[in-house]
């Protein structure tokens, strides 16, 4: 498996490679037409103005003066027309003429050898260490015919500056390659973390904590990770808690059922105990029907297949129903009611509003003391239709607000008799799925405050 780190090191070196071939290929074409005939042009500048002083010096200063020439950094080779050569300065590699160079010899002509030379490849010509790379010009000495090639030497060509410059590139390029390995680390690191995080995720072990501290995106995405981690451990838990609850809320009622079914079978029992105990199992009945209802409801609207039915129709009037359906439940706690309703029509589904008012107000009933107070609103503002159930029972821990719309959730797992944990994750579900807005604010031991915004 071809790693990212690898591919981010040969991706690095082939933009080098690239770019190194690409800026030769530029010099070369740069060298060859602009250097390269600048270069021969000065070289047979000083050609001549050598020629011009030797032809006017006698026989045996004329070597003392190529010397002194070579000195200032030129290589020059003297041949006569055997083509016996004589070298004067640094001697060059290559010394084997060539027909151009003895055909000047005698004559007026010139050679332009740095001009015409092709040895090696594209600007590297420049340095070819090679007789042929030269400037000639044809002189006459004493009645004999001679011509002298030269040019700059590789050392007077290669200064100081050069020197400096080529390391400069040659640095530049080792701390660049350097550091892009050091950053291909860098980012190979985090991603190398969160690999094995989401392996361990898909073993279904959310203990996770990933050490990535940087400030850009992949910071970012380590955070975010960490949080999915952590959400996915509670709700594994949540998970967990809530197979053990309803495996508890089914067993229970079943083994109530079980229970009397099993006492009605005695003959002893009196007609008055054989209708106690079907009233208890047909409560027990009803107690499994309706969370198996709240169940099967939450998982419709998970899968997004419940089929939403929006209709107009008075708010006003199905909360008042609403709040008639549980007027035994608050006669029995002998609680106070409060309610001021405004003519209101809603475009929604009738029946799953039934269901979000029918929870809201149960829990706004289980929750609150005997002969407590609640407070039904329903009104228009703007463009919104707002709808609040206000009690003054015993109220949310703080820790808790942002937990009590999650399924399987219940505050006080003690309690767990009460409630499935299923009826605010089923009311965040509905008003979700008609574009509105759930909000809620409780005190402990004050009571709590629900608040359902719709679009007018």
């Amino acid at each position: 498996m071809k790693t990212l780190y690898k591919q981010y090191i040969v991706v690095t070196l082939a933009v080098i490679v690239v770019s190194i071939t690409m800026s030769m290929l530029l010099i070369g074409q740069i060298y060859q037409s602009q250097i390269r005939p600048n270069t021969d042009a000065k070289n047979y500048e000083v050609a001549q103005e050598v020629k011009n002083i030797i032809t006017t010096m006698p026989r045996d200063s004329y070597e003392a003066y190529f010397e002194s020439v070579a000195k200032l950094g030129y290589q020059i080779a003297v041949a006569n027309q055997s083509g016996n050569v004589s070298m004067y300065g640094n001697n060059f590699n290559k010394i084997e003429l060539n027909d151009d160079m003895l055909n000047i010899i005698g004559t007026d002509n010139d050679y332009h050898g740095i001009q015409e030379y092709q040895g090696s490849s594209l600007f590297m010509d420049h340095f070819a260490n090679d007789i042929q790379n030269t400037v000639g010009v044809a002189f006459s000495f004493n009645n004999e015919n001679y011509a002298f090639f030269i040019r700059p030497a590789n050392a007077t060509l290669f200064s100081e500056m050069h020197l400096l410059l080529v390391s400069f590139i040659i640095i530049t390029a080792v701390v660049i390659l350097l550091t892009m390995i050091l950053l291909a680390r860098q980012l190979v690191r985090p991603l190398k973390q969160l690999q094995e995080a989401t392996e361990q995720i898909a073993q279904e072990d959310y203990d996770i904590y990933l050490q990535i501290d940087r400030n850009d995106e992949l910071g970012q995405l380590a955070t975010q990770f960490q949080k999915m981690a952590n959400r996915l451990a509670e709700n594994d838990q949540i998970k967990k808690d809530f197979i053990n609850n309803v495996s508890h809320d089914f067993q229970s009622p079943l083994l109530n059922i079980q229970g009397y079914a099993n006492v009605l079978k005695d003959a002893e029992n009196t007609e008055e105990e054989r209708v106690q105990y079907l009233e208890i199992i047909e409560q027990e009945t009803k107690r499994l029907s309706a969370l198996t209802k709240q169940l099967l409801l939450l998982s419709s609207l998970d899968q997004k297949n419940l089929p939403i039915e929006k209709k107009r129709y008075s708010l006003d009037k199905q909360l008042k129903e609403r709040l008639f359906s549980k007027r035994w439940k608050l006669d029995d706690k002998q609680m106070e009611l409060v309610y001021e309703l405004e003519p209101i029509e809603v475009f929604a589904d009738e029946q799953l509003f039934e269901q979000v008012w029918d929870n809201l107000l149960s829990n706004a009933i289980r929750y609150s003391e005997d002969k407590g107070k609640i407070i039904v609103t329903c009104n228009k503002k703007d463009d919104a239709i707002i709808v609040v159930i206000q009690d003054y029972g015993i109220g949310i821990p703080e820790e808790a607000l942002e937990k009590v719309k999650e399924r399987f959730y219940r505050v006080d797992p003690s309690r767990s008799s009460q409630s499935s944990g299923l009826g605010l994750a089923i009311v965040t579900e509905i008003v979700k799925r008609h574009e509105g807005q759930f909000n809620i604010e409780s005190k402990l031991g004050k009571g709590t405050k629900v608040e359902i915004i719709l679009p007018n």
